[in-house]
């Protein structure tokens, strides 16, 4: 089989593809990410490259994942058809969690080398010094014998029933131990039992563990300070196995289409958390074996894909998953490129839709931890809800698509520098204002942007209740785009590039969007005989940060019409799950019992789901009885 040249710019990157081969697949070769949301199927037409022949001056615009190789070429890859670069967060939304039994801990132990224990091994010395070090004596003069009684006891009334040696910790311990002296060690909290998974001198600095939220769209990581107990930094980017699919379900039948796909995906995953490492070790100077645990969360599909376990369970009937928990894993058996014995914890998960991203949540958000009744909403690709009191907890999950995460549109990113996540618009004076996320120049728009776009046209009568724009709105921006109307909500010579638009196409898709969250909600609550009026709590989480307002959520029929006060936006609480999951153990068997606790509805076996979603197809509702305070 013959192979050609491709150059891609700007980045000047030149890779050698097989004939026959798609210029999307040669991208992915490259490390350039494409926007596929149909997973290449060519139907989302996001993946539009520029190629010129050799030697030619013009180009012509392609999708690239329909357009095979025959020869070589030079691609340009325009900013719109790109996966958006990874940026940093500045939000802690651990809420301020005290330390407590964390999933690994740096120990600071005297190693005896004198009097008796001069012919005891490394590894009793140091197993022996570890257990009274925790148990805080201050001084021990004991005989040998009294003295490993003293220790099986100290090891009994901790939280560990025993502590055990790592190979790699034994290693690194020999050399140390024949000189003494004061050691680090690192100790790691596998389900209850202890391993000592790194020995290092007193000297080595800092105890480190990461975080990391796996979403369909968004993978965000944060490293954490285990000592401190705080997050010293946090990176997103784009999952890269976007290119295989916008959400579960294609990335589940491209799994099914080929044998080596189900790799591919979990390689992918694995890349874009390693590119997040990257970012938050590199400016601190600290190596990845300086990470000696890790928390992960993410919702089931991404799960299996992650550890490579086939996920076809979870689309075909009766829709049950392979594993909904797992005991603590070591890094280098998931692939993370931390410490290779760090534990790594999963948050537990309920069903095949309700995965550990929703326990982590509802136990961040404080859902479970009240007798008032919430309602507990995740938006992101998936939209799930949970309904709760106390410890009577019930689920479901509805499939929203990636609107809301900027997925789609022809402007939407996720929630980044750069993203516009507010907009006022003055129909009078015909005056849009935004607002960006860090105030960086505009990107595109994400999710809770979108909300107020919609509410404020909608307010204005610029679209009507079926997202229509209205051509007679007396404003030039309104304005004819192939053979349907858009609206410009930012002019680009007012940000030096091209308009940033708001089409009758993005609308249906964010209208959709809502409406199965809005009629998976209503419908939850009318199987348990409940009426939303009666929810006292209404907390909904996502990538929105806290610049959604409540009164657009409610004007487009998003969330019911509560009074306002009811309603909370809390931002990525799957995140700080995971950060809580990493800094206390009680979290971690919190978040077991929430998963056994939680009872999951099927929505599709709902009857009356279907006609409740089709009603909810206008803004904000068919029925506006239901929204007295936006009528």
């Amino acid at each position: 089989m013959s192979t050609h040249t491709i150059t891609f710019l700007p980045e000047g990157v030149t890779v050698a593809a097989a004939a026959g081969d798609t210029l999307l697949s040669a991208a992915t070769a490259a490390g350039i990410g494409l926007r596929a949301a149909c997973g290449g199927k060519g139907v989302c037409g996001k993946c539009v490259v520029r190629v010129a022949s050799s030697g030619s001056a013009g180009y012509e615009e392609v999708l690239g994942c329909q357009t095979p190789i025959t020869g070589d070429a030079v691609v340009t890859i325009p900013e719109e058809s790109r996966l958006a670069d990874g940026h940093a967060l500045a939000e802690d939304l651990t809420g301020g969690v005290a330390l407590e039994a964390p999933l690994a801990e740096g120990v600071s132990v005297e190693l005896p080398t004198e009097g008796e224990w001069y012919r005891e091994t490394a590894a009793e010395r140091l197993l022996a010094a570890l257990a009274l070090q925790r148990e805080r004596f201050s001084e021990v003069t004991l005989e040998l014998t009294a003295l490993r009684a003293l220790a099986a006891l100290a090891l009994q009334r901790e939280r560990f029933s025993e502590v055990t040696l790592e190979l790699t910790a034994l290693r690194a311990l020999a050399p140390l131990a024949r000189e003494g002296g004061r050691l680090r060690v690192a100790l790691a909290d596998f389900d209850g039992a202890g391993r000592v998974i790194g020995v290092a001198p007193e000297t080595a600095t800092g105890t480190y563990g990461v975080a990391v939220d796996l979403g369909t769209t968004t993978v965000v990581v944060g490293l954490m300070d285990l000592v401190a107990g705080k997050v010293l930094a946090s990176h997103a980017e784009l999952n890269a196995q976007g290119r295989y699919g916008a959400d579960v379900i294609s990335r589940i039948v491209y799994t099914q289409e080929r044998e080596e796909a189900r790799e591919e995906l979990r390689a992918a995953a694995l890349d874009t958390i390693e590119n997040c490492l990257f970012e938050l070790l590199a400016p601190l100077g600290l190596s990845r074996e300086d990470v000696i645990a890790a928390a992960l969360v993410g919702n089931t599909t991404m799960i299996h894909l992650l550890l490579g376990i086939d996920p076809a369970g979870i689309r075909r009937d009766p829709y049950v998953p392979a594993v909904r928990s797992l005991p603590t894993l070591a890094a280098e058996d998931v692939g993370l490129a931390i410490h290779p014995r760090a534990p790594v914890f999963v948050a537990p998960g309920v069903s095949s839709y309700v995965g550990g991203d929703i326990t982590a949540g509802v136990l961040a958000a404080g859902a479970a931890a009240t007798a008032e009744l919430t309602l507990f909403v995740d938006l992101g690709t998936n939209g799930e809800m949970v309904v709760a009191k106390g410890d009577w907890l019930v689920c479901c999950s509805c499939s929203a698509g990636p609107a809301f995460e900027g997925s789609g549109l022809d402007h939407g990113t996720y929630a980044r520098p750069g993203a516009i996540d507010a907009f006022r618009y003055d129909a009078e004076a015909d005056t849009m204002t935004f607002h960006t996320i860090g105030g960086a120049t505009p990107v595109g728009i994400c999710g809770s942007g979108y909300i107020d776009a919609l509410a404020e046209l909608l307010r204005a009568g610029a679209i009507d209740r079926r997202g229509r724009i209205n051509p007679e709105f007396p404003s030039p921006r309104v304005r004819a785009h192939e053979e349907r109307y858009e609206f410009v909500l930012v002019w680009g010579r007012e940000i030096g590039r091209d308009d940033i638009t708001l089409g009758e196409d993005d609308i249906q898709n964010l209208i959709r969007a809502k409406a199965a969250v809005y009629s998976g909600v209503t419908t939850l609550l009318d199987s348990l005989d409940l009426q939303p009026s009666q929810l006292e709590r209404v907390l909904l989480a996502g990538g929105f940060g806290h610049s959604l307002h409540p009164d657009n959520a409610v004007a487009i029929g998003l969330l019911p019409d509560l009074p306002r006060e009811r309603l909370h936006f809390l931002g990525n609480t799957a995140f700080a799950g995971a950060c809580r999951a990493l800094l206390r153990r009680d979290a971690r068997l919190d978040l077991q019992w929430l998963a056994r606790r939680m009872t999951n509805f099927e929505l599709s076996t709902v009857p009356g789901y279907m006609d409740r979603y089709v009603s909810s197809l206008f803004l904000p509702h068919t029925d506006l009885s239901l929204f007295p305070s936006v009528t």
